[in-house]
């Protein structure tokens, strides 16, 4: 069995990507493992608390404020938050039983495009042997650890959750039964609680604009974000072989 922690990017214009991080389930914590010492040192090197989200938009660009005090934060300049995502992947590519594969797809509409990524998984996990279990970043019906919310509020959330799910439940559904590679209805996870949900979203962005990189025509010209790219590819070990640097195009 192995999980795949699934996250999305691309544009409104021109297309979709959806990245997944997969690991064997005996492997899982040593994944975790990787990922949290990436997060130590970046603790102790940049003052990111290991507890605070990492959004790669918000990270790359400096959006938000994600360091502990004032004075660290503005010392932590783009060229240090690319610094920062290198010694992440870095840290996640030292273990080696991981793969990473990406789809691009000019669709837009993310159900969609998350229908035919299933499809692909569903062809890995054949030519594998194996059996995938899919957590996708989304809202689970959680509310933001710092609020207080209400009982109606938190009905709200819930139902919200399950309506924004249902699309891509549906997508599992209607795969066969009989031969289906994929186990169970899609797992969301809201990335502020999920280290590794936060780790598919970095290299996914990366993925993105790899793609972007080598494909312009595709993408409404090259405005790649380098830095992201850079610290994909620290992952090029565990693209897949016959891939276009981890991704795949479907037209």
């Amino acid at each position: 069995m192995h999980l795949a922690y699934v996250d999305d990017s691309g544009d409104s214009k021109h297309g979709v990507t959806l990245t997944a991080l997969i690991v064997e389930d005996r492997h899982w914590s040593s994944l975790l493992d990787a990922w949290l010492a990436g997060r130590r040192r970046l603790h102790s090197e940049f003052g990111v608390p290991k507890n605070r989200e990492i959004h790669a938009v918000e990270f790359y660009k400096g959006r938000a404020r994600v360091c502990e005090t004032r004075e660290q934060d503005a010392s932590f300049t783009k060229v240090e938050r690319g610094i920062a995502a290198r010694l992440l992947l870095s840290s996640l590519a030292t273990l080696e039983p991981f793969t990473v594969l990406s789809i691009a797809t000019p669709d837009v509409r993310k159900p969609a495009a998350y229908a035919r990524f299933i499809a692909k998984l569903e062809d890995w996990a054949a030519e594998n042997d194996t059996y995938l279990m899919v957590f996708y970043d989304g809202q689970q019906g959680l509310a933001h650890p710092d609020t207080e919310p209400t009982p109606a509020e938190l009905s709200e959330l819930w139902t919200t959750a399950v309506r924004n799910a249902a699309p891509y439940r549906r997508v599992h559904r209607d795969l066969e039964l009989s031969t289906r590679r994929i186990v169970q209805d899609v797992m969301m996870q809201d990335s502020q609680y999920s280290q590794l949900i936060q780790a598919a979203d970095l290299i996914a962005y990366g993925a993105y604009q790899r793609h972007r990189q080598g494909h312009p025509e595709l993408w409404g010209g090259d405005n790649a974000w380098r830095a992201a790219i850079q610290a994909y590819m620290r992952l090029a070990q565990h693209w897949p072989d016959d891939s276009d640097n981890g991704v795949y195009w479907l037209v």
